[in-house]
């Protein structure tokens, strides 16, 4: 069905020009078709590299179903992060807006300068993307690594989930009896009873969507796959040995096979429900690939995980929705994952709160061309002691303790060439801007110990640019 033909048809069951208002969209009244309102999953990978999908030219890491999410819908050819590292990327995600503005600016899971452990999480001031789904009458579910908390404020089901499972903090072990605390909502699992821990999340995440297919719900799968420590199948690593000259890349493929198998159990379930007509899906990924640690690829970027080189936070960032989104298509402006937030609430014809500023927008009439403007004509980041801006095709990155870097990304997505001193005017433009944007933000409510800003510069000093010998 064309997608003109399916807006004209259905436009009294999605009251579809509400849902292209985005999250400013006036409450609507029930109808014969409220439940069939569209569902909204989020599939989340964590420190996986850009290169490191087939869809992204890997030639020798088959990932058939994420690639399928591409196929079928939509890809963005420059999707962003909010932070570069897995924790305040999670809450900018969850919230819709930059987590500086409420202080959740670093990372959790280290050292801190001097801070109130109760206050180690997601401020409970914030609201989640689950909270305002709830309120729009979704079931509400989260698989995976949460990473927002873990004292019992931060807990999910105290965040706006019906369902959790999975795990607080930032990493565990794959292998069964070898896991840190996984928990069924506030219940400690036994995890020797669990198969390969990408595999329960999979099992989970279709368990969720089989005892809700008859209510619209909210989905978010956070993967911690292929995130340390590098723990793989043995079956799948037998076959990764043949393919890679070093065992830590071979077994960053089968992890990453196994993440792939897991996406492929989601979309396979909502085939067999007939919900895949119906449901909104979002791929991407926490941060840019953390090498060496995890042996990713973030080709043909440089910088890794903990940058705001390219590598650190374009990643990659897909979306299918049958008969709305055209399938194959690609948008080459910038989005943000802040954007996710907003689009869901939107297709559930829900409503932001407006006592609060949301930087992430509904994406919907960009993508369809119900909009002649753009996403966005800045992106901001920050972590502690250095930054970034994006403004159309220039990119600058700043620091507390030398010059900032200019780079156009139009003819240097490497970023090898620096330009701030050919283009002194560009460069204080682009400084200004973001002086005025921290002027809006809030304290970090924790800093990370000064140990993180040296390891930060070393990988900036080294200028990463991964090897194409790795695909």
């Amino acid at each position: 069905m064309k997608f003109k033909n399916f807006i004209t048809q259905t436009l009294s069951i999605l009251t579809f020009s509400g849902i292209m208002m985005g999250c400013g969209a006036s409450q609507h009244k029930q109808n014969t078709a409220e439940n069939k309102r569209p569902n909204v999953i989020i599939l989340f990978s964590d420190d996986a590299g850009y290169a490191d999908f087939s869809m992204n030219g890997n030639q020798l890491i088959k990932t058939p179903n994420i690639d399928a999410i591409a196929k079928n819908g939509i890809t963005f050819t420059n999707g962003y992060v909010s932070g570069p590292v897995c924790s305040p990327s999670r809450a900018g995600l969850m919230t819709g807006r930059y987590q500086q503005r409420f202080g959740h600016e670093c990372n959790l899971g280290g050292n801190y300068t001097k801070v109130d452990e109760e206050l180690l999480g997601l401020p409970i001031g914030e609201l989640t993307i689950a909270d305002l789904m709830k309120q729009s009458g979704y079931r509400t579910g989260m698989i995976g690594k949460w990473h927002l908390g873990e004292k019992q404020q931060f807990h999910p089901c105290n965040r706006g989930f019906d369902y959790f499972f999975g795990m607080l903090g930032g990493s565990s072990a794959y292998h069964a009896g070898k896991a840190s605390s996984i928990i069924r909502n506030f219940e400690q699992v036994n995890y020797k009873a669990l198969p390969y821990l990408t595999d329960a999340f999979g099992d989970e995440a279709c368990n969720f969507i089989d005892e809700n297919k008859d209510h619209p719900f909210f989905l978010y799968v956070s993967f911690n796959a292929p995130h340390t420590p590098m723990h793989a199948r043995p079956d799948y690593l037998t076959e990764a040995k043949s393919l890679f000259e070093t065992e830590q890349r071979a077994v960053n493929a089968a992890m990453t096979r196994s993440l792939d198998d897991n996406v492929g159990k989601v979309m396979t379930k909502l085939k067999q429900l007939d919900l895949d007509d119906n449901t909104l899906v979002f791929f991407t990924n926490d941060n840019g690939g953390a090498m060496p640690y995890n042996a990713s690829c973030n080709d043909p970027f440089s910088g890794t995980k903990g940058t705001f080189l390219e590598g650190g936070i374009h990643v990659p960032f897909l979306a299918q929705w049958p008969d709305v989104i055209p399938a194959g298509t690609k948008y080459n402006q910038p989005v943000i994952t802040l954007d996710i937030l907003p689009t869901s609430i939107a297709v559930a014809r829900g409503k932001c709160p407006s006592d609060r500023e949301y930087d992430g927008v509904n994406l919907l009439p960009y993508i369809t061309q119900k909009s002649n403007h753009i996403p966005h004509s800045v992106l901001y980041w920050r972590l502690q002691h250095h930054g970034a801006i994006r403004k159309g095709d220039w990119k600058l990155i700043w620091f507390d303790d030398k010059a900032p870097c200019l780079y156009n990304l139009d003819t240097d997505i490497s970023e090898q060439t620096d330009l701030a001193e050919e283009y002194p005017l560009k460069t204080k433009e682009l400084l200004d801007d973001f002086n005025r944007w921290q002027e809006e933000l809030q304290a970090p409510i924790w800093e990370s110990d000064p140990k993180w800003k040296e390891h930060s510069r070393q990988r900036y000093d080294q200028s990463y640019v991964n090897s194409l010998k790795k695909r």
